[in-house]
């Protein structure tokens, strides 16, 4: 970008958050953190508008570090720099700028980020896939960056190990995804030329036998105090309980929560059809009182208008738009467990965990196998199986004759 074209890019800007719902302050702070830059540029005899321009300027006028704000004032104030760039480049921006985003790269990095960015944009993935890859290279850079590695080719399998062996924050799955991002990733740069060493050679696939898994389960009253704790007065409160009940009393999976269309609701037979996310195969549910009258109450006093009008869930802040991802509901029952006082320790306390829960407590109410499956849309009742794990009452269903050799 020219620095003669940051005004009409800034009106059109302007004008984008004006439809996507950003109040006139918003946008006001917004232009007058770009005038500013502006004429700044214009005073110093900028031509360029780049990402160390716009670093350097934050850093000398506002005494923010571009790619590491301390603050949410600071994160506020680089915000209209970030996303006239981006409304520059691609006519729109992101709503948030948390992991992954290209500002949080190391300058060091900087060129090999922009080409693996251009190359994970290139892949036939879904925009959540994308941002997951761009988000793990982020933070790998970040952490070699740190290590004084500044080029990717310098780097060595062991600096790969002992990043991974830094993400003692993370849960062994996230850690299980991080290395397998990277190990694609790596392989990309070993065939470039980038690097001397593939992915698979430093992340070796290793294979072994799939283990019967002990899910995490939760009793029909630890349920019950979990939707009871939600605030149903609020906007967000009664998006939560309807959320939280779609997943306790029909077991959908979060991916097709966030996917639920208003054109999937049956009113007239009180049934909800969809295609599951996961499987691709359609799914018919009955529209049951727990979940019937949440959802009106939910449509009629607290979703916003949106753009996505054909999404049931919209976001409760500006731009309102549907959920792209399911980490809201995982905050939604994790929350709302946590204020019901409810023990979550050894457990998981996510969305799947009700969609286990269900299917546990319909064991011990005896329901057949199969009804089972179809309520939670498997295609073969082994799946379903692994839940009787949790369910001692019915692991003998799972066991085995013993002949009579006597």
């Amino acid at each position: 970008m020219q620095v003669e074209e940051i005004n009409a890019t800034m009106l059109g800007l302007a004008e984008k958050m004006r439809r996507d719902g950003y109040s006139e302050n918003t946008i006001n702070t917004t232009k007058w953190v770009i005038g500013h830059f502006e004429e700044r540029c214009t005073a110093a005899g900028v031509t360029d508008v780049t990402v160390p321009v716009i670093a350097e300027f934050v850093k000398t006028h506002y005494g923010i570090d571009y790619y590491s704000p301390a603050l949410p004032m600071q994160t506020v104030m680089r915000r209209p720099l970030m996303i006239l760039l981006e409304f520059y480049e691609s006519g729109n921006f992101c709503k948030s700028h948390q992991h992954g985003s290209m500002t949080d790269v190391p300058l060091a990095h900087e060129a090999f980020y922009l080409r693996y960015r251009e190359f994970v944009n290139s892949l036939a993935n879904s925009q959540k896939s994308k941002e997951r890859k761009l988000w793990v290279m982020s933070n790998y850079l970040s952490y070699l960056s740190d290590r004084s590695v500044s080029d990717i080719g310098a780097s060595s399998q062991r600096d790969v190990h002992e990043y991974l062996a830094s993400l003692t924050d993370f849960a062994v799955s996230t850690r299980r995804c991080v290395a397998t991002i990277l190990r694609e990733a790596l392989d990309w740069t070993n065939a470039e030329g980038m690097t001397e060493f593939s992915g698979r050679q430093a992340l070796p696939v290793l294979r072994k036998e799939p283990r019967t898994r002990i899910l995490s389960y939760y009793t029909e009253d630890e349920v019950r105090r979990t939707l009871a704790a939600v605030d149903t007065e609020t906007r967000r409160g009664k998006l939560a309980y309807f959320a939280i009940s779609l997943m306790a009393h029909l077991g959908l999976r979060a991916g097709d929560v966030i996917n639920l269309k208003l054109g999937d609701i049956d009113w007239q037979n009180d049934a909800i059809n969809i295609v599951q996310q996961k499987t691709g195969t359609p799914l018919t549910l009955p529209l049951v009182d727990e979940v019937k009258f949440p959802l009106i109450d939910y449509l009629k006093n607290a979703r916003h208008g949106s753009r996505n009008e054909e999404y049931v869930l919209v976001t409760c802040y500006a731009p309102y738009t549907r959920f792209h991802h399911t980490s809201s509901l995982y905050g939604f029952v994790s929350r709302y467990m946590d204020k019901a006082g409810i023990g979550v320790k050894d457990r998981h306390h996510g969305p799947h965990a009700l969609r286990h829960s269900l299917a546990t407590g319909l064991m011990q109410k005896n329901v057949p196998l199969s009804a089972i499956s179809n309520i939670l849309g498997h295609s073969n009742t082994r799946t379903t199986e692994v839940y009787l794990a949790v369910d001692t009452s019915h692991l003998a269903e799972l066991s085995l004759e013993v002949p009579d050799v006597l």
